[in-house]
This record gives structure tokens, C-alpha cells and sequence, in this order.
């Protein structure tokens, strides 16, 4: 087998079931101005269903990465991440995220090594994962209700990883795999319904 093809994954509503807590919190009595910047916020939401052993299904096809943002005014998010990721996959060289992990607000400036992102949202630089000269792709969590993880997404991302070992184009591998499957991979660019409070 060769290089293995490279999936990024987002945390929060993909990894990290994120929204369904802080949608619930009542900030007045906090001090903050919003739910996601109280501090230790980030440290024991639960996993997205299936996403845990996702993972482990993924991990002997791709090489593994996280690529999350955290709230900018809430410090302790960014190791929060950190420390949910390594109860959950470990901190060791056995990790399959061990040292492959890049919290940033512009998911754009990762994506010209190519790969493939899954993120809940267009935003943050993840639509610009659609570019062809760096066979990038964005696939957007959920927007196909079958590309989730207690669907079909890793038998998806299974047979993308497949067809990469004889294309070595990541891309076409998945949007081949997609339009066999009429999966749509993501919506709109442009625009994405938020929370109430964001």
C-alpha cells in the first residue's frame, strides 16, 4: 500500500457533540457573552455518536489529523481540545492523532498540501478545501442525513480510500464514490444556519 490519503477532521458537531450542550446554557449569570467562552466548556462534551469507533474503522486507511478552531476569547479551549482528544484517542505515538493536530481560525491555509476536511460549516476557510489544483475537498457533516457516523460515512470514506490507492487523486476518488452513491457532499458556501447565539 502507499501513502495513505489525508483526512482532516473538525471537532466540534463532528467529532464533539458540541451544539446540543451550549445551545442549553443560559449565559446572564456567567459574566460571558456567550456559551462557548466560559471557561472548561470544551472538556467533557460527549463524542458524537459513533464517532470513536469511526475512527478506529478509519485509521488503517488514512493518515489522521484534526483541524478545529476554538473561541478566541476563551483560553482554556484551546487545551481543553487537547486534553478531550487524549481521553478519548490517547496522547501517545499509538494516538492517531499524535502530533497532528492544528487549531486555527483560517482552515484555509491548511488545505494547499491537499485532503480531504469533514467540518459541520463553510466557514472558518473550510469551503476553500474545494480546490482542484490541490486536491482538496470539503465534505460537509450531516448535510447528506446518510454521511454521518452511525450512517454510511466510513463505509464511504472506505471506498474513497480504496479507489485512491489506483487514482492517487483524493478528489475524484470521492466525488466518483459520491456521484455513484448520489451522496451530496455539501451545501452552500456561503451561508450555514447558526445558533442562536453565534
Amino acid at each position: 500500500m502507499g501513502t495513505k490519503p489525508k483526512l482532516f477532521l473538525d471537532m466540534d458537531n463532528v467529532l464533539v457533540d458540541t451544539l446540543p450542550i451550549l445551545n442549553t446554557i443560559d449565559t446572564r449569570q456567567l459574566q460571558v457573552d456567550k456559551p462557548d467562552q466560559i471557561p472548561g466548556v470544551f472538556r467533557h462534551l460527549p463524542p458524537m455518536p459513533g464517532a470513536v469507533q469511526a475512527i478506529t474503522d478509519l485509521a488503517a486507511d488514512y493518515e489522521l489529523h484534526i483541524l478545529s478552531t476554538a473561541p478566541w476569547q476563551n483560553p482554556s479551549a484551546w487545551q481543553d481540545k487537547l486534553l478531550w482528544l487524549a481521553e478519548y484517542f490517547g496522547d501517545g505515538v499509538d494516538s492517531p492523532f499524535y502530533k497532528r493536530v492544528t487549531l486555527t481560525h483560517d482552515k484555509g491555509l491548511v488545505h494547499a498540501g491537499g485532503g480531504l476536511l469533514i467540518d459541520d460549516r463553510p466557514y472558518h476557510g473550510a469551503s476553500q478545501w474545494l480546490d482542484d489544483q490541490t486536491d482538496s475537498l470539503w465534505l460537509q457533516y450531516g448535510h447528506d442525513p446518510r454521511l454521518v457516523w452511525t450512517g454510511e460515512l466510513v463505509p464511504y470514506l472506505k471506498n474513497v480510500a480504496h479507489i485512491f490507492e489506483t487514482t492517487n487523486q483524493l478528489r475524484q476518488s470521492a466525488e466518483q464514490v459520491a456521484a455513484t452513491a448520489t451522496y451530496e457532499l455539501h451545501g452552500a458556501t456561503d451561508q450555514f444556519e447558526k445558533a442562536h447565539w453565534e
